[in-house]
C-alpha cells in the first residue's frame, strides 16, 4: 500500500515500506524513474521473503509523488531521501543506488554516516549532470541552455530526454565525486560494460574515491547495458545484496 508523508521542505512523497525483523535496505531509483521499476519491485518481494525492512519511494516530482519533474533538481531528491530515512527508518540501512540513485546514495553516505551500513551501486550515475551532459556540450549548445533554461538530449537509445538549467546548475553544487568519500563499510557496485547511458567508468572512479572501508568492491557484466533488469542480473543484485548482509 502506497502512503505519502510531507517533507520540511515542500513536497508530499509517495513511498511504500515494509517492516521485518531482519536489516532494512533503501532503494533509490534513478533520474525519470519511479518506485514502481523492475528492480525496486524486485528486491522488495526478496526482502519481504526475507523479513528484511525495505523502504521505497518517489522523489519529489516523479511517480506519484508532489511537483513537476522539470521544476526539481537534486537537492530536492537528496532532501527527499535524507528526510525519508531519518523519519521512517530505524537503525543503520544498506543503501541501494540504481543510476542516479547511486549519486544520492553517495550524498547520504557524507550526511547520515551513521544511518548508513553498506552501499549498493547499480550502474551508478554520481554527478551526471557535469560527466555526462554539461561536459559534452559544445560552446553554442551551453549558451543556448543558459538562454533557454532547458535543453533536450537524445541519448545512445534515441530517447529524448529533457534537462533543465535549474538540474544542470544545482548539480555543480552538489559533487560527490570532487573530493574522497570517507565511508567504512562495505561498499559493492554492479555495472554493465554495454552500458551507453553511463559508462563503466564512472563506477572506477566511485572506487577511487571511496576512503576508509578495506571492503570495495566492482563487478563488470560484459553484456549487460544499463537498466540491468534482465533475469539473470536480477539474480545478480541479490546475491550482491546476500554477501553484503554477511559483511555488515
Amino acid at each position: 500500500m502506497t502512503d505519502f508523508i510531507e517533507t520540511p521542505h515542500g513536497s508530499k512523497i509517495a513511498y511504500n515500506q515494509s517492516i521485518g525483523k531482519e536489516n532494512s535496505i533503501v532503494f533509490l531509483s534513478g533520474f525519470g524513474s519511479d518506485m514502481q521499476g523492475k528492480k525496486a519491485l524486485f528486491i522488495e518481494k526478496w526482502a519481504k521473503d526475507c523479513n528484511h525492512s525495505f523502504l521505497r519511494f518517489d522523489y519529489s516530482g516523479h511517480g506519484l509523488s508532489s511537483n513537476n519533474l522539470n521544476n526539481t533538481c537534486f537537492t530536492d531528491w537528496y532532501k527527499d531521501a535524507e528526510f525519508l530515512i531519518k523519519k521512517l527508518t530505524k537503525g543503520k540501512q544498506i543503501l541501494i543506488g540504481s543510476s542516479m540513485g547511486g549519486w544520492v546514495m553517495l550524498m547520504l553516505s557524507k550526511l547520515l554516516p551513521q544511518k548508513v551500513s553498506a552501499m549498493i551501486g547499480l550502474a551508478p550515475a554520481p554527478d551526471f549532470p557535469q560527466n555526462l551532459i554539461w561536459k559534452n556540450m559544445n560552446t553554442t549548445q551551453k549558451r543556448q541552455l543558459v538562454t533557454n533554461k532547458n535543453i533536450n538530449f537524445i541519448d545512445a537509445n534515441e530517447i529524448n530526454h529533457f534537462f533543465s538549467y535549474k538540474l544542470i546548475k544545482d548539480s555543480f553544487k552538489n559533487l560527490t565525486l570532487s573530493e574522497d568519500i570517507l565511508f567504512k563499510g562495505p561498499v559493492h557496485l554492479y555495472h554493465g560494460m554495454k552500458d551507453e547511458d553511463v559508462p563503466y567508468g564512472m563506477s572506477i572512479k566511485i572506487l577511487e574515491k571511496i576512503k576508509g572501508s578495506q571492503n570495495v568492491s566492482l563487478l563488470l557484466d560484459k553484456e549487460a547495458g544499463h537498466r540491468l533488469s534482465e533475469e539473470n542480473q536480477l539474480d545478480m543484485i541479490i546475491d550482491i545484496i546476500k554477501k553484503t548482509l554477511k559483511e555488515i
